[in-house]
């Protein structure tokens, strides 16, 4: 039993996987923030040079 108990296999892997999904929550939550604001940014751009290409 003792022996079950020290063993660390897969410990990294477990530490992977729980950053790897704390940076998604952090990116979901950064896309529900700003996402409105980024996505007006590159709507106005998108106006912009579509107004250039028709001059």
């Amino acid at each position: 039993m003792m022996k079950l108990l020290r063993d660390r296999c897969g410990a990294q892997m477990i530490e992977y996987v729980i950053l790897v999904g704390v940076v998604a929550l952090l990116a979901i939550a950064a896309f529900q923030k700003f996402g409105f604001k980024v996505r007006s940014a590159v709507d106005t751009q998108a106006v912009k040079v579509s107004k250039d290409d028709d001059e």
